[in-house]
């Protein structure tokens, strides 16, 4: 007689590795999805690293064409002779328009809005709210709770507000 070797697995090895990559994925799975949550709150710290940046260069061309001390005014950034940025207090107002957003250069990865008369600025990545650009009205923004937000300074000498809302990201 004459001895056969096989070739393969017995069907018992492979449902002891289906179950073994199984277990692994059980594991594995959540700490993927966690890395989303991670990343679209990475994102909105990035947004409000450049809205700091932008805030504190419109904040010295304020002082340089001395508007720091208006309740509001407006700042020539690019020195063309043209008001770019609105301004309270020499800070970029939140409005959607003339305001910080504005400052900002927002592309089709972001949508904003801003409250009723410009005092908030809101921010979302597109992604999440599921459009881009901009709105006039801040409610959609803020369902998914994943945006950030800007407040120009209430007085003179005050420094703006940055506000995270991250329990939807």
């Amino acid at each position: 007689m004459k001895n056969k070797l096989s070739k393969g697995f017995t069907l018992i090895e492979l449902v002891i590795v289906i179950v073994i990559l199984g277990i692994l994925a059980a594991f594995a799975l959540p700490k993927f999805a966690d890395l989303t949550t991670d990343a679209n709150e990475a994102t909105l710290q990035g947004i409000a690293g450049a809205a700091k940046s932008a805030a504190g260069i419109v904040y010295s061309r304020a002082v340089i064409q001395g508007v720091q001390s208006d309740a509001t005014g407006n700042v020539d950034i690019d020195g063309d002779g043209t008001n770019d940025v609105a301004t309270i207090f020499g800070y970029p107002s939140g409005n959607r328009t003339t305001g910080l957003a504005n400052a900002l250069e927002l592309g089709p990865d972001w949508a904003y809005g801003d409250t009723f008369g410009g005092g908030t600025l809101f921010i979302a990545p597109s992604k999440i709210v599921g459009f881009s650009g901009i709105t006039n009205n801040n409610i959609p923004l803020r369902s998914p709770n994943c945006y950030f937000t800007y407040r120009p300074p209430a007085g003179q000498g005050q420094a703006p507000t940055y506000t995270f809302v991250t329990s939807g990201c």
